[in-house]
């Protein structure tokens, strides 16, 4: 039955996927009622403009944006930061789990003893990681929509709705990193350890692009340049960069069915 690995997967990490709701919701509400404390010391916004640019850019600052305007505080603490490396965080080990975990634990090679193809197992897996990373990004933005404007923390729905797009996309593409790491090798050290290297190496290389004119053209390669160009929380929807996002996820998916269909599964 088409559908049927997506459906087992909700299942099985069902549990997981509601703690992961309730510590993002809470950690949402936290920022929420952190915002007053930043909104009206202007101490923060002019500390900020003596960091290095470094700094600004890892923060989500740059382009301008000042730590004390609602713009400024949600991409310095939640959308150019701490929202994407969670989604990272949570996807790539659900990435781990369907491929080479499972292949440890010997339920991959059942799984397929099944009339299933290869490549119809990826795709699953794949759509599973986007879903459960949607659910996830919509709940932490539903969660600033609906308790932010009691605070002023208010940037419109467009923005918020790209943003989380944007962090989403982050979460994909690391996270198919790892199932294509995963369905190649068969190791959970080779997916986990590479796709989350991979993720804090082209952070850094993002932050550092603006200030080292030899990394620029590390921004053309680099996912965490398109998750953040057009800046999102203040223009919304970035479309161009989405589809380059998931042209890039598409691409690694095909890896992992390469990858998968040229191996024998261990046991």
């Amino acid at each position: 039955m088409r559908g049927e690995v997506f459906r087992r997967i909700l299942a099985a990490r069902k549990k997981s996927l509601i703690a992961w709701t309730i510590s993002l919701v809470a950690l949402m509400g936290l920022m929420v009622a952190a915002y007053p404390a930043v909104a009206d010391q202007d101490v923060f916004a002019e500390m900020m403009e003596e960091y290095p640019e470094f700094v600004e850019q890892i923060m989500g600052l740059a382009g301008g944006l000042s730590i004390t305007s609602p713009e400024g505080y949600l991409n310095s603490q939640v959308f150019a930061n701490m929202l994407p490396l969670l989604l990272i965080i949570f996807v790539i080990g659900l990435a781990n789990k369907e491929t080479a975990g499972e292949e440890r634990e010997g339920t991959l090679d059942l799984l397929l003893a099944h009339p299933i193809t290869r490549t119809r197992v990826v795709i699953e897996k794949s759509a599973a990681m986007l879903a459960t990373a949607l659910w996830l990004g919509i709940a932490s933005a539903l969660t600033l929509i609906v308790f932010g404007p009691l605070v002023d923390l208010d940037v419109g729905v467009d923005a918020y709705v790209g943003a989380t797009l944007s962090s989403v996309m982050a979460g994909w593409v690391f996270g198919a990193l790892a199932l294509a790491l995963g369905a190649a090798t068969g190791s959970r050290a080779m997916a986990i350890g590479v796709a989350s290297g991979a993720a804090v190496v082209l952070y850094v290389l993002w932050g550092l692009a603006p200030l080292i004119g030899a990394l620029e053209f590390t921004n053309t390669f680099n996912p965490w340049y398109w998750v953040m160009a057009g800046n999102p929380i203040v223009n919304g929807v970035q479309e161009a960069n989405l589809l380059l996002l998931a042209g890039v996820t598409a691409g690694l998916l095909a890896i992992a069915v390469w990858g998968l269909r040229r191996r024998d599964l261990g046991v």
